[in-house]
């Protein structure tokens, strides 16, 4: 049977765009650009974008050396500088409750007006002043639990039995965000295959046109709109279906198959 493939990768539009006269390294943070919601406010410098660290397991040995055992990249700290330029105490004081309410929120989307198409996820640990003046610089730590940055969503979607992902960009091995599929014809069983020998299997009867849903991120598998999680199999690759640039995925029936991703980075 002929296969037809799609590849669509969707640049969704942001929910703010920053205008040319905001600072290069701009912050947004869920969703709103600082510089644009306060115009006493103007972000200087961002700090701990770029690298990474590292923490490494091993233990000395009685002789030279220690022996490595694991790693792990640490969670990211990201600061931002900025200045505030008031002219009353009142307008400061405006300044001030309006910078506690749009940073309150935890653990939501960071980014940044010189790479738009990426972004954190982060929580602000702190704010402070350098100075209780009218016009004063400070700082803005932020705490990335998650050291990565993650592009918009992409997605693939194919109708047929198999998809190799061909993005350069997909250099990390991750997990999708989501996996679709309808079968053309009732099937007792779901199984999907890579070729690093991932493998996912829904042992429940899934009928012509019915969805099954593969949420990786909520750990959560539907049959159109219920919950069946009861139905995966306990031996699959579940929190560890790894995919990157080459993977090829094969599936054990014919159907509407769609994926979504997001690229990571350091």
């Amino acid at each position: 049977m002929e296969e037809i493939i799609m590849y669509d990768f969707r640049d969704l539009q942001p929910r703010a765009e920053p205008s040319s006269s905001l600072p290069l390294e701009a912050i947004c943070y869920a969703g709103k650009w600082l510089d644009r919601e306060i115009p006493e406010f103007e972000t200087l410098v961002v700090e701990g974008r770029g690298g990474f660290e590292r923490q490494i397991n091993a233990p000395e040995r009685v002789g030279d050396g220690s022996l490595y055992l694991n790693s792990r990249i640490k969670e990211r700290k990201i600061t931002v500088t900025f200045r505030l330029l008031c002219n009353t105490i009142e307008r400061y004081n405006e300044v001030l409750a309006k910078l506690n309410q749009l940073t309150y929120a935890a653990n939501v989307e960071v980014k940044f007006a010189d790479e738009q198409g990426y972004h954190y996820i982060g929580t602000i640990e702190s704010i402070s002043l350098d100075k209780p003046l009218f016009s004063t610089t400070g700082k803005i730590e932020i705490v990335c639990a998650d050291p990565y940055k993650y592009s918009l969503p992409k997605t693939i979607e194919i109708t047929g039995t198999s998809t190799s992902i061909l993005d350069p960009e997909l250099t990390y091995q991750q997990i999708p965000k989501l996996i679709e599929f309808t079968p053309n014809s009732t099937i007792s069983k779901f199984e999907m295959r890579t070729n690093a020998s991932k493998v996912f299997t829904f042992n429940e009867t899934i009928g012509a046109g019915t969805k099954l849903t593969i949420d990786f991120t909520k750990l959560a598998v539907k049959l159109n709109t219920t919950q069946h999680l009861m139905g995966l199999k306990l031996s699959s690759n579940f929190s560890d279906f790894y995919i990157q640039n080459g993977t090829t995925i094969t599936l054990n029936a014919i159907g509407k198959f769609k994926m979504i991703y997001e690229v990571k980075r350091l």
